[in-house]
C-alpha cells in the first residue's frame, strides 16, 4: 500500500513543478497575440475625404475608389483617387492609383496622371504625367517626369513641372516645345 500513496506524492510533486516553470509561448500563439495587440487598419469604398477652412466651406476633396491602410504607421493605398482644389481655378487632379503616408499632407500620384484647371472664361488646361506628388495643405504640385500640356488646340511639352494651384501660376522646367494653333479668322 505503500507504493501506490508515494506515486499519487512523486505525480503530484511533479505537477506542481511543471505549474511553477516559466511558461514559454508557441511561436504560432506568439504572433497571433501580436496580432491582436496591434491596432488594425481599414479600408474603405467609394470614400470620400474633405478638408474645410476656417469659414467651413471645402478646401479640397480627395475622392478614392478604395482607400486602404494595414495600420495606422502603414502609407495610405488610394485606388483610382481624384484630388480637387476649390479656388478661382478649379483644379481636379486624378490618377490610377495613389499614396498618402499617415504623418504628411502630401499625396502622390501615380499612373495617367492627368490634372485639369476649370476657369471661368477660359478654355480647360489639361496637364498629363505619369506622376505627380501634390502638397495639399500648399497646394503645389511637382513632377520630374515628361509632361505634356494642353489647351484648346495648343500643346506643350516638358520634363518636369511646378504648380502652385493657389495662386494660379504653372512652370515647366526644362526647355519647352510646342504647337500652337492659329485662331481661324
Amino acid at each position: 500500500m505503500l507504493r501506490p500513496w508515494l506515486l499519487v506524492v512523486l505525480v503530484a510533486a511533479l505537477a506542481l513543478w511543471l505549474w511553477r516553470q516559466p511558461h514559454e509561448e508557441a511561436p504560432e500563439a506568439a504572433a497571433g497575440g501580436a496580432r491582436h495587440r496591434m491596432e488594425p487598419g481599414y479600408v474603405a469604398t467609394g470614400a470620400v475625404m474633405t478638408e474645410t477652412g476656417v469659414d467651413g466651406q471645402p478646401l479640397y476633396r480627395l475622392r478614392a475608389d478604395r482607400i486602404a491602410q494595414p495600420d495606422p504607421t502603414s502609407d495610405i493605398a488610394l485606388t483610382a483617387p481624384q484630388f480637387q482644389y476649390q479656388g478661382p481655378t478649379v483644379w481636379t487632379v486624378s490618377a490610377h492609383e495613389g499614396v498618402l503616408p499617415p504623418s504628411e499632407q502630401e499625396i502622390r500620384l501615380s499612373g495617367d496622371v492627368l490634372a485639369r484647371a476649370d476657369q471661368a472664361g477660359a478654355e480647360p488646361m489639361q496637364l498629363h504625367t505619369a506622376t505627380l506628388t501634390v502638397n495639399m495643405q500648399t497646394r503645389r504640385a511637382d513632377t520630374v517626369d515628361p509632361v505634356t500640356m494642353e489647351w484648346g488646340a495648343n500643346r506643350l511639352s516638358a520634363t518636369g513641372l511646378h504648380a502652385d494651384m493657389q495662386a494660379d501660376y504653372l512652370r515647366l522646367k526644362s526647355p519647352v516645345h510646342g504647337e500652337f494653333a492659329r485662331a481661324a479668322q
